[in-house]
């Protein structure tokens, strides 16, 4: 990785990393301001601002900051953190100065109109307001308000309601020129460029940025942590959300590669100690996992987890007897070794995108001044040991000091008598329990040679389709620009071939098919998995069910050889099946806190009436608690042909290796044909309008018509008339979230099927807009069918959606997604590489015929909310 480091007169540094892997290229800027650095009565002032850049600046006008960069193909978006402001624009290469100009205005010459800034207020509540109807923003809430007593990394990134509705345009102002100044903020590029070209052209953009005076902050001490505390947060969710926090030092700290390391070990990946006894072995939770928050000032150490209020005790019994296990004993060789692996790996995946260089660099400069601390991390991680990671454990895992967080609908006064209980029960088996050490057999660990790219460099990327003599379909599409390999294989059926009265069926066969095998258990899966850094997984859904790989190419036999044992010997045992079961149970159930997705399945079942596309992917509690291990087993059956069967696989690979092993795999399935099946769709012949009282801050409305197929010609139309609506610079975002700040949320939504499909819209809005939310979407559908799309509005949207698409093809498994379900919905299996073609044919004259005929047929509305 090519790194260039220099700095302008006006003190802005700046970083710039070649990577030719793709004609794409990165534009980020770090603004070294969060949250953190807000005084009191500030409090979301800096969440706000990265709002208020992106509404005009000297250059441009309300809405041409995101319609230049969608005009020219790219994408834009900000987060903002404790420590840290980014923006951030990504781009084809040949218009990376876009990307420049468009950054230098924002950060240098905004507008803060009074009127914008009075029209986006209402957009942030609408954003504080989401977040108040997710358990988990809530329970995330109160874990670092809890854990920062004095700190400002207690107090929410996105601020008060009141504090925004307040704040005026002077103390923006005021705020934005103490903060952001060029001194306080890194660029970082990274793409497809040459080093010296980009580095003038920075220069004629960045230069001009007024070296405005720097106001540093003085952030508050947390002081040291010398309690445990419990916090129980009551709440009308169906989820349970358990946070159990301890106190660590900064991002500096030399502890930190260790805790990070733990970290994982305890709870990253499904080998990992928390989800190997709390979800597999005993499904107590939905997931329970461990994670080192390190930022610039002191940091905590975290266990988190989803699961039913009955189950607290038990969960945290076995949470208690890993850590002690940890604590007294430390990790196993192989453990530490695996959590390694998975580190190093990081490090080629993370190659596949120039985003995520732009990330890794931004971030190692931002805590350290020096892009090149990684290599120094790296080497430490490569040589910790046994009992390094026993030790940080024992230091910093203290019941004595740990917090405890608890999100539930249960009794808040009897909950926190079970946490207290066991906190002094963890407390006294920490210090009395004996445990003895079980010596494991000693076994030579082989050092892993890693490479970024494998001898068959010579290989050309050459897109190939082969039919198998078991009639499997076989593509392969070398790409030898990282070392990354992805392959996906789909059999069609999904939830099209459920057995009537069976719903989530397929969703539960999905989640069982690869859990193991008759030779190989399920933990002995997961751990072969997390040993070789790779991902194997399934997929399922309204037309296919399918199995995902993604590895790298040292990897790439072992991986193989897993893949074939399990796809060709499922064991689909009892007691993973009841598990799963139970575990798919309580998701229904807690889909209660979810008003979109109860807005999205009422709106399915009203649009899709008879045909199988109105199914409820997950099911109810009546058809899961009904399905057997025998049904799962015969609705796989149905769909595991050979002839049923596409693979697809890209990356840095032996053809031959995986063309013989498809073959074998292929060869063992059972005899048939494709699952051709055709459904007839009825669409509604009257409007529909479906209402579910859910008292919420927000009410969800999803809007919507018939569609399209997969087959249509028009799709392509389709895809141009949701990217006129779709993206910052879309019709919905300037109308209903610019002009009328209505929501924080509202985007086109489309599905394409087999036999039918839909297209419509979503948004999320205070409820006492609703009203203007459905006549405002009405009249943009409206809009469509009435006028011809201008020509500077059509070229926008073909680049936004040309752009969007390459940037998408970074990563190789984005690459084999779209080859494996054009091929097997019966389109060119190259189709994804004419996709520029086919949109540049798309006129005026087709996007307004194609919104005549869609949206003057009957509507289908759900609303989910409280009135």
């Amino acid at each position: 990785m090519k790194v260039k480091k220099f700095q302008l007169k006006n003190d802005l540094s700046v970083l710039l990393v070649e990577s030719h892997k793709s004609p794409v290229v990165s534009v980020q800027m770090w603004v070294h301001t969060g949250s953190a650095d807000e005084q009191k009565g500030e409090e979301g002032i800096s969440h706000f601002i990265e709002h208020l850049v992106f509404k005009g600046s000297e250059k441009y006008d309300v809405g041409e900051i995101a319609s230049t960069v969608e005009g020219d193909g790219g994408v834009l978006n900000a987060y903002t953190s404790f420590d840290q402001t980014v923006f951030y624009v990504t781009i084809s290469k040949h218009f990376a100065e876009t990307g420049l100009d468009v950054v230098s205005q924002m950060m240098g010459f905004p507008s803060f109109e009074s009127d914008e800034i009075d029209r986006e207020r209402e957009v942030v509540i609408e954003e504080i307001k989401r977040s108040q109807d997710r358990p988990e923003r809530q329970a995330s809430a109160a874990l670092f308000s809890t854990g920062y007593a004095k700190h400002p990394y207690g107090i929410p990134v996105i601020g008060y309601e009141d504090n925004i509705r307040k704040v005026s345009r002077e103390t923006l102002l005021d705020y934005y020129h103490r903060r952001y100044v060029p001194e306080n903020m890194t660029l970082v590029v990274v793409g497809d460029f040459e080093s010296k070209d980009m580095k003038k052209s920075v220069e004629n953009y960045f230069s001009q940025l007024k070296p405005f005076k720097l106001k540093k902050v003085k952030r508050k001490k947390e002081p040291k942590r010398e309690k445990t505390k419990i916090c129980v947060k009551t709440g009308a969710f169906e989820e349970s959300l358990l946070h159990l926090s301890w106190p660590i030092p900064n991002a500096k700290h030399k502890d930190i590669p260790a805790l990070d390391i733990l970290s994982m070990i305890l709870g990253h990946g499904d080998s990992s100690r928390l989800m190997k006894s709390l979800r597999f072995k005993n499904p107590l939770t939905n997931y329970c996992v461990a994670s080192a928050f390190t930022p610039k000032d002191s940091g905590l150490f975290v266990i988190s987890s989803s699961l039913n209020s009955e189950n607290l005790s038990p969960t945290l019994d076995c949470i208690k007897d890993e850590l002690i296990q940890m604590i007294k004993i430390g990790p196993k060789e192989d453990e530490l070794r695996r959590a390694i692996t998975n580190i190093n790996s990081d490090e080629y995946y993370g190659l596949e995108t120039v985003d995520g260089v732009a990330k890794k660099v931004g971030t190692y400069e931002h805590l350290y001044k020096d892009y090149r601390v990684h290599k120094q991390y790296m080497k430490a991680i490569s040589a910790l040991t046994i009992e390094d990671i026993k030790k940080v454990a024992k230091k910093y895992l203290k019941p004595e000091i740990m917090h405890s967080i608890f999100f539930t609908s249960a009794d808040g006064v009897e909950t926190k008598k079970i946490i207290r209980k066991w906190n002094n029960k963890f407390k006294t088996e920490l210090k009395n329990k004996k445990l003895k050490k079980v010596e494991e057999p000693k076994s030579k660990i082989k050092k892993i040679k890693w490479i970024t790219v494998s001898k068959n460099k010579e290989q050309p990327n050459l897109l190939t389709d082969t039919k198998l003599k078991s009639g499997t379909k076989f593509i392969s599409y070398p790409n030898n620009e990282t070392a990354v390999i992805s392959m996906k294989c789909a059999l069609l059926g999904g939830v099209r071939v459920e057995e009537d009265g069976c719903l989530g069926l397929n969703e539960l066969t999905n989640r069982v098919w690869m859990s193991e095998s008759k030779s190989l258990t399920e933990e002995k899966i997961n751990t072969l998995i997390d040993d070789k850094a790779s991902y194997l997984s399934t997929f399922g859904g309204r037309n296919t069910i399918g199995v995902s790989l993604t590895t790298l190419s040292i990897f790439e036999k072992d991986m193989l050889e897993l893949f074939k044992e399990v796809y060709m010997q499922p064991r689909f045992s009892s007691e993973i099946v009841e598990r799963e079961k139970t575990i798919l149970l309580e998701q229904i159930q807690m889909r209660e806190d979810n008003p979109a997705q109860l807005a999205i399945a009422k709106f399915m079942e009203k649009m899709f009436g008879g045909h199988p596309y109105h199914k409820d992917l997950l099911g109810t509690k009546e058809s899961v608690e009904a399905i057997t291990k025998e049904k799962l087993e015969q609705h796989l059956n149905k769909m595991n042909i050979a002839k049923n069967m596409d693979v697809v696989i890209v990356g840095n690979f032996d053809t031959h290796l995986w063309k013989n092993g498809i073959e074998e795999l292929s060869s063992s399935l059972g005899e048939g044909n494709k699952n051709n099946l055709s459904f007839d769709f009825v669409p509604p012949s009257e409007d529909v309008y479906e209402f579910k009282k859910l008292e919420k801050e927000q009410t969800h409305i999803v809007y919507g018509f018939p569609g399209l197929t997969f087959a249509d010609e028009e799709r392509y139309t389709l895809e141009v008339i949701q990217s006129i609506l779709a993206g910052q610079g879309g019709r919905l975002f300037l109308e209903l979230r610019d002009k009328a700040s209505l929501a924080y949320t509202v985007s086109p939504l489309k599905m394409e099927g087999i036999d039918a499909g839909y297209f419509g819209a979503y948004i999320a809005c205070s409820p006492n807009k609703k009203e203007k939310a459905l006549q405002m979407l009405g009249e943009e559908f409206s809009k469509l069918a009435e006028h011809k799309v201008s020509d500077k509005e059509l070229e926008r949207s073909k680049k936004y959606l040309i752009g969007a698409h390459d940037i998408d093809l970074q990563k190789n498994s984005a690459i084999a997604s779209s080859i494996l379900f054009d091929d097997i919905y019966g389109l060119p299996y190259d189709e994804t590489f004419h996709y520029a073609d086919r949109i540049n044919t798309i006129s005026s004259d087709r996007v307004q015929s194609l919104a005549q005929k869609l949206f003057s047929q009957a509507k289908v509305v759900s609303v989910v909310g409280s009135e």
